[in-house]
């Protein structure tokens, strides 16, 4: 499930081929359920293959994460951090407050798993985290203190060279007739730009749909349309062939970050808090 290849799965487990399919034949015989559909030399897992992976990787995340104390009460060490984010911001917002915490906590072990929004609150519930990121601002999930952070406007990005990429802003009619890439259908931001047009009557179409922001960045340089993303994102494009503008009236940009509930907050994670707050309130003041 890990290598997506018998062959580096036996490799890693040092082990031969063979002894792999012997031992998946024997796992599905124990458990009863066929596991994993065949193609040739390849093996699809199926959905119970899927549902089996997450439990196991969740209870192997707690062996490691047993282990990982054990390692830092025989070292001493003041702290780690462990942080799981949904990749509009760990790709780009995150890393800068891991930079900024890391400059003033060197002390301290930081990691940062980039997972979608249900697959943080998960981890923050069973606790393998000590915060996460996630896009909705009202979520409610059992075992989850959620904190909304400070909202900050979407941007409309464009190529240089795009009919509205010299105006000093992006109106909802301006959209008429233009091609959307869209972010996927779960997303909050899609869903509030795509409500603000329809409740506009402007008319559009969507010929590329992707869940990476960074992506629809590149599929607007390759000239498929145009995009709305976060702000982070945006900004590492500035310097290329596109450009971002501001959207009137707003679409907003929220996310909140999770806690695990029935925990004490750690020294550790108030001041990352704090470095993520003031990001947030700087980039709304920019």
């Amino acid at each position: 499930m890990l290598t997506g290849s018998m062959t580096i799965a036996a490799e890693r487990l040092q082990v031969s081929q063979p002894a792999v399919s012997r031992l998946i034949r024997d796992l599905e015989a124990s458990v009863g359920i066929r596991l994993f559909r065949r193609e040739g030399n390849r093996l699809i897992p199926g959905a119970e293959a899927q549902r089996l992976f997450r439990e196991v990787d969740l209870f192997y995340r707690g062996i490691e994460q047993i282990e990982k104390v054990a390692q830092d009460l025989k070292s001493v060490r003041i702290g780690n951090l462990r942080v799981a984010s949904l990749s509009a911001l760990a790709l780009n917002a995150l890393c800068e407050c891991v930079n900024r915490f890391a400059a003033t906590h060197r002390e301290v072990a930081v990691s940062l798993d980039v997972r979608n929004s249900l697959s943080v609150l998960e981890l923050a519930a069973a606790n393998q985290i000590d915060i996460g990121f996630v896009h909705q601002a009202n979520t409610e999930y059992p075992g989850v203190v959620v904190h909304p952070l400070q909202s900050l406007p979407a941007v409309c990005v464009l190529r240089r060279d795009h009919r509205l990429a010299d105006r000093p802003a992006i109106a909802i009619d301006d959209f008429e007739g233009e091609s959307i890439i869209s972010l996927s259908q779960n997303n909050p931001l899609r869903v509030r730009l795509e409500s603000a047009l329809d409740a506009a009557g402007v008319r559009y179409s969507r010929p590329v749909e992707t869940t990476l922001a960074y992506s629809a960045c590149n599929f607007v340089r390759g000239r498929l349309g145009i995009a709305v993303i976060d702000p982070f994102t945006a900004k590492h494009f500035v310097d290329s062939d596109v450009v971002f503008l501001p959207i009137e009236p707003a679409v907003p940009f929220e996310c909140s970050f999770v806690l695990p509930a029935h925990q004490p907050r750690s020294k550790v994670v108030e001041d990352f808090i704090d470095v993520v707050k003031s990001f947030f309130s700087a980039h709304r003041q920019a």
